[in-house]
């Protein structure tokens, strides 16, 4: 009877143990942190928190189960990629032991964009630049200086063409897609135009009857300007110089003087000669022993001209961009860009050299970075 008794009193505080033990154990899971917070398949998110142990599932929207493998888990921490086939976008990530369950928020997304390049590296307000990379999916938004964005014309996976907008200074292009965020590697810069001739009329500097001809060359104000579209790089029309003289490095050119004329005003370009350049179209039409020197003059500055020479020898037409810190005079010094009243275009010749020389010349300008 004692012996039954004992039995009883031990098979009682074994229950009891065993119930305390039992509710020691039950306890629901919970997430304190994950990480990242987005991303496409096979992405490894990490989860902490507790009572991961028992675990049932792990299951993303629509009942897509995620691999799991319990050596890379503990009581308070998981480890688990995105499933291949996860639904894109907002998804509740529901973790289920045999205790309970809990979830958190996961966006599933398409690869991370990825910017390789970017033509031009400057341009102004309004005008296009392209944008190279991959993974450019949408919604898309391209932001300048981190802030500003720029309208999108086109888009494809891996292209892009945006507007520049107002405001923009100096900066990286950022690319905000569908996976996530990519920045250009090099610097945009904004700039501003002032055309000293177009040859077509279009520009407000676009008068052809403002250029002198002089010199041993075959045009002048009749015929300098061509009108042909199936040439022009740039429009229907552009200037022609060209000229033949064996006796004479110097065969001769045209310049043309900001307006007016007869008050020798200046171009009023605003910028420092580092962040001012001199842009034009050109083509030699064949004749490779072209060389061209451009020649600018001051008001109110040096006496002197301020040159700089090129040779023209690639085939058909080419954009050239010479910074303004190239232009000296006979003394050494440096062009002074908001002095400048007159731009020269002359022909250079091999002395001796019966060979006609011949340069086209379209959408003259000055280019200024903002």
């Amino acid at each position: 009877m004692k012996l039954t008794l004992n039995i009883i009193k031990f098979l009682f505080a074994l229950c009891i143990c065993l119930s305390i033990s039992s509710c020691e154990k039950a306890g629901a899971p919970s997430v304190a942190t994950h990480m990242p917070d987005f991303g496409p398949p096979q992405t490894l998110i990490t989860v902490e928190g507790a009572e991961f142990t028992d675990l049932v599932s792990i299951n993303f929207n629509e009942g897509v189960r995620a691999d799991f493998n319990p050596s890379f888990g503990t009581e308070n921490a998981l480890l688990f990629r995105v499933p291949d086939d996860a639904p894109l976008g907002d998804n509740q990530i529901t973790i289920t032991t045999e205790t309970g369950e809990t979830s958190f928020p996961f966006r599933v997304t398409l690869e991370a964009p990825r910017v390789t390049d970017f033509n031009p590296k400057s341009a102004n307000e309004g005008e296009t630049i392209y944008i190279l990379g991959e993974n450019f999916f949408e919604p898309l938004v391209v932001l300048f200086e981190d802030s500003i964005a720029g309208n999108i014309i086109y888009n494809d996976p891996d292209s892009l063409v945006i507007e520049v907008p107002a405001g923009v200074e100096r900066g990286r292009i950022k690319v905000k897609a569908n996976g996530g965020e990519s920045l250009t590697a090099e610097l945009f810069f904004s700039t501003s135009d002032i055309l000293v001739n177009d040859f077509d009329g279009n520009g407000v500097r676009g008068e052809t009857d403002k250029w002198l001809y002089y010199g041993n060359i075959n045009e002048n104000a009749d015929n300098a300007v061509i009108d042909s579209e199936s040439e022009s790089f740039d429009g229907s029309k552009f200037l022609k110089i060209s000229g033949t003289d064996p006796g004479s490095i110097w065969i001769g050119g045209t310049e043309s003087h900001s307006f007016d004329v007869a008050d020798f005003t200046v171009f009023e370009v605003m910028s420092n000669i580092n962040n001012t350049f001199i842009e034009m179209d050109l083509s030699n039409n064949g004749q490779d022993k072209t060389h061209l020197i451009i020649v600018m003059a001051e008001r109110d500055g040096s006496t002197n001209d301020f040159s700089e020479t090129i040779a023209v020898d690639w085939d058909g037409w080419e954009h050239i961009s010479i910074p303004l810190n190239r232009f000296k005079d006979v003394d050494g010094a440096f062009i002074d860009p908001q002095k400048i009243r007159t731009i020269k275009l002359h022909l250079w010749n091999e002395l001796g050299s019966n060979q006609t020389l011949e340069i086209n010349v379209d959408n003259l300008k000055f280019v200024q970075i903002n």
